[in-house]
């Protein structure tokens, strides 16, 4: 797969994301600052609830250009059969069941998933329980990580 076309799909779903969060600003501050929102007595708190609202919404677009930028300052790198886990490296994990996964270790937006030569691929951070467990990790390692009760096993099959 190559890592380029993965980044520049991730730009364009973060772009997305970013879009969904400025219409969810203007929406929010719209609302806060219109003339029916105006309290007319001390019980009255829409006003002051939709002020809340286009604050966190505003919070929401900062860590989006946040995570845009991140990305767009990513050097991706080659990984071969010796090298280990780290930031940039496309990874296909096996679990216990023979599930297979592909993640991407990014620098943010943990979570997002994108969709790369008909392949579902999850962005995952390095702060992230499996961030951790993988960073360091090489070609044919397990890695075990423990959710709540239960053990999750990982075999690292892939490493770009």
């Amino acid at each position: 797969m190559n890592k380029q076309r993965l980044l520049e799909q991730i730009l364009i779903e973060l772009e997305r994301v970013r879009l969904v969060a400025l219409n969810a600003v203007i929406q929010a501050s719209e609302t806060a600052t219109s003339k029916e929102t105006i309290a007319r007595s001390k019980y009255e708190t829409f006003g002051l609830e939709a002020s809340y609202l286009a604050h966190g919404q505003a919070m929401r677009m900062a860590e989006c250009d946040e995570d845009l930028a991140k990305f767009k300052e990513l050097t991706l790198q080659d990984f071969d059969e010796s090298s280990s886990v780290a930031l940039g490296a496309l990874i296909t994990l096996f679990d216990e069941n023979d599930k297979e996964q592909m993640i991407f270790l990014g620098p943010a937006a943990g979570g997002l998933k994108v969709n790369a030569s008909l392949q579902e691929i999850v962005v995952i951070t390095p702060s992230s329980p499996l961030g951790k467990a993988l960073i360091g990790k090489k070609l044919d390692d397990e890695v075990e990580l423990l959710i709540g009760d239960n053990k999750k096993s990982y075999e690292i099959i892939t490493l770009q």
